[in-house]
């Protein structure tokens, strides 16, 4: 037997059985003996330091551990290749995943070791260059050559298996035997048994939150493909909820334990995959994709381990043996279910005895058209906030659970709008609120509107997109605020400048992610002053109009496949390319207000604060300003008038000279002469 070469398998030979050895206590005591060993070798009389590194493991040395003679090095390297193969744990199967000669198995525990034992790091500076702490290239060519009698040249390195599995990293950027060699302190914890989440990571709690028969149906055969190696990723596309939460059941499937990480994280630490392997981790990697936008996955084929990935609908992800599964949202009966496990699950953890209200659950699942993880979170709040009220939970504390709910990715390119606007609010005429009514109405009934109809509607998309036209402060922010409080619904203005980029790419993923965001929470959109992106194309023979053609279709292709209602508001129809026009499911126009309506709108608001009801009249008959006009004037006229403020009477009727004197700043500030009717309006005595 070559004693200078024996590879770490198992033993054809003589020898007792020896029990199975602690790897981490062995490791430690191989290193330490051959630190020790070529010290002698090297140094002739070694300094205090390696005697005092010997001391600190009296008792827990090689030799005792071995049952070997003491001064023996090639009798305890032979002992070493027959135990080798006996060990248990992370460290056992590194060294039988890759054949690891007792060399590499040195140069492995050398690099852990040095980030625990301070003495150590003195002993390796006393053996190599001043300074340097952790194991030189020269260096561990030197101790393979001297304790195994084998090569490990620095050049060798760069390309070795250890390296590439991540395993080891080559530090510096000198000359190759210059160069450090070390591994993660984390790595080397976990392959002394600490299993603890790395930086950057989070375990993947398995939660029981409904999620879609027809995903449920693969988990099996999903399971099944990656325990036998069939597959090695799986893409989940969907909801950043919903995929986390099936790519949790999948681990359980499995059997392994979900890690969390972003994708980025993956990447760039490379040792996680040695770590996932060695922890028995399941890899959940959450990506972020844009339209045109593609993601290489890593490679570690010295240790390939199984991925799950979590991404939205855009983008393309290139990785061998690869399935791609589309979540498909939660039917309606899927959802009430959804519903009914959330709020029982929820009234138990508050102890509140007694089933749920199976109507009350129906209701909210009526109500919006979530996944179930986000069912299950909602629920959590409804309960909360319904047990501080002393009240019994309703449709209002949903709606206040969903105000602000799951919104911080959303909120990066849109801002909330949280007006609640009553019946009164919204003045219109006749016809014109009763095609607001049926926009109501086929918002409400959008996932079952098919049901029943023709094969060429089997499989619609349950969005609705309305365009609101009209002149500015003509109600279409105000329309769109009704419409959502009356569907219970959060609406999120789209800042059109945080969304568009001067990067080719980047607008069109920053409308993916907006929309990926509010399918997930299933809030309306509305897009203000859509002309801006929907106006009248170009022929397209520069470059920038081209870009601009491509964009305004991707985004109608988009807001076409999206199953959430999107409002888009323009101040003028004429300006919306007409080619766009059956691409909306309703089309509202707000004229000018007429004189009754503009009379309404005043009533509407100075309320309790409304002078003679004459004044009214002669104000709405004369201007014939919009909406959001004579509101700006009436919160003028109030901090004007001087009598209501000397009183302190708030409810006191607001006078007429303020009144005036606010709508004349009104048509000053749009440049517009006031009606000489204005001039002379008064109180009547």
């Amino acid at each position: 037997m070559n004693t200078h070469a024996t590879p770490a398998t198992p033993a054809t030979t003589d020898a007792r059985p020896t029990p199975p050895l602690d790897g981490t206590r062995l490791s430690r005591a191989f290193v330490h003996a051959g630190i020790a060993h070529f010290a002698k070798l090297s140094l002739g009389a070694p300094s205090a330091v390696f005697d005092a590194l010997a001391a600190s493991y009296v008792g827990d040395d090689l030799a005792t551990l071995l049952d070997t003679p003491r001064d023996d090095w090639h009798a305890t390297c032979r002992a070493l290749a027959r135990a080798a193969p006996e060990l248990r744990g992370p460290l056992g199967r590194l060294l039988a995943d890759l054949q690891l000669q007792l060399h590499e198995w040195f140069a492995v525990a050398l690099c852990g070791e040095n980030e625990s034992s301070y003495l150590l790091n003195l002993a390796l500076a006393e053996l190599q260059s001043p300074g340097a702490l952790r194991p030189g290239l020269h260096l561990i060519a030197a101790l393979s050559e001297a304790l195994f009698g084998t090569r490990l040249a620095p050049l060798e390195l760069p390309n070795h298996r250890l390296v590439r599995a991540g395993i080891l990293d080559l530090a510096g950027d000198g000359p190759m035997p210059t160069r450090n060699l070390a591994i993660v302190p984390e790595l080397w914890a976990l392959l002394c048994g600490d299993t603890s989440a790395w930086r950057g990571t989070a375990p993947l709690p398995v939660g029981d939150a409904v999620l879609p028969t027809g995903f449920c149906d693969q988990l099996p055969s999903l399971a099944g493909m990656l325990r036998g190696g069939v597959t090695r990723h799986v893409v989940l596309r969907g909801a950043r909820a919903a995929g986390f939460a099936a790519a949790a059941r999948l681990a359980a499937a499995v059997g392994r334990p979900p890690l969390q990480m972003e994708a980025g994280t993956w990447t760039h630490r490379p040792a996680l995959a040695a770590a996932c392997r060695y922890a028995g981790w399941l890899p959940v990697l959450a990506l972020d994709l844009g339209p045109g936008e593609s993601h290489a996955l890593p490679t570690h084929p010295a240790l390939a381990v199984p991925l799950l990935i979590v991404t939205g609908r855009d983008g393309a992800i290139e990785a061998p043996a690869l399935i791609e599964i589309d979540l498909p949202p939660l039917a309606p009966h899927e959802r009430r279910s959804a519903w009914r496990a959330a709020m029982a699950a929820n009234d138990e953890a508050l102890g509140v005895g007694g089933a749920c209200d199976p109507a009350l659950c129906d209701d909210f699942a009526g109500h919006a058209l979530l996944d179930g993880p986000t069912v299950h979170s909602l629920a959590e709040r409804v309960r909360l906030d319904a047990r501080v009220r002393g009240e019994t939970p309703g449709l209002a504390h949903l709606r206040r659970a969903r105000a602000g709910f799951g919104s911080e990715r959303l909120r990066q390119l849109a801002q909330p709008v949280a007006r609640e606007v009553g019946p009164d609010e919204l003045v219109l005429p006749d016809e014109l609120l009763s095609r607001f009514d049926a926009l109501v109405a086929r918002c409400r009934q959008r996932e079952q509107l098919c049901d029943g109809l023709g094969a060429s509607l089997a499989d619609p998309t349950p969005g609705v997109r309305a365009l609101f036209c009209g002149e500015s402060g003509a109600g279409k922010t105000l329309a769109a605020s009704r419409l959502a409080t009356l569907l219970g619904a959060p609406l999120f203005r789209v800042d059109l400048s945080a969304v568009m980029n001067k990067y080719i790419g980047e607008s069109e993923k920053n409308l993916g992610r907006l929309l990926d965001e509010a399918a997930a929470l299933d809030v309306i959109l509305l897009l203000d002053e859509a002309d801006a992106l929907f106006g009248r194309r170009g022929e397209g023979k520069e470059t920038g109009e081209r870009y601009a053609n491509m964009l305004t279709n991707f985004l109608l292709t988009r807001i076409e496949q999206h199953p959430g209602i999107v409002v888009l508001t323009s101040n003028n129809r004429g300006r919306i390319d007409s080619a766009f026009t059956r691409r909306f499911d309703a089309i509202i126009e707000f004229p000018p207000p007429g004189v009754a309506e503009r009379l309404r709108i005043w009533q509407s608001h100075l309320g309790q604060r409304s002078p003679d009801a004459a004044l009214c009249r002669q104000l709405a008959s004369y201007c014939t300003l919009p909406g959001g006009h004579i509101r700006n004037a009436v919160l003028q006229a109030a901090a004007l008038d001087p009598a209501a403020a000397d009183d302190g009477q708030p409810t006191r009727p607001i006078a007429a000279e303020p009144l005036v004197a606010a709508l004349i700043e009104e048509y000053r500030k749009i440049g517009r002469t006031p009606p000489p009717q204005l001039m002379h309006a008064r109180v009547p005595q």
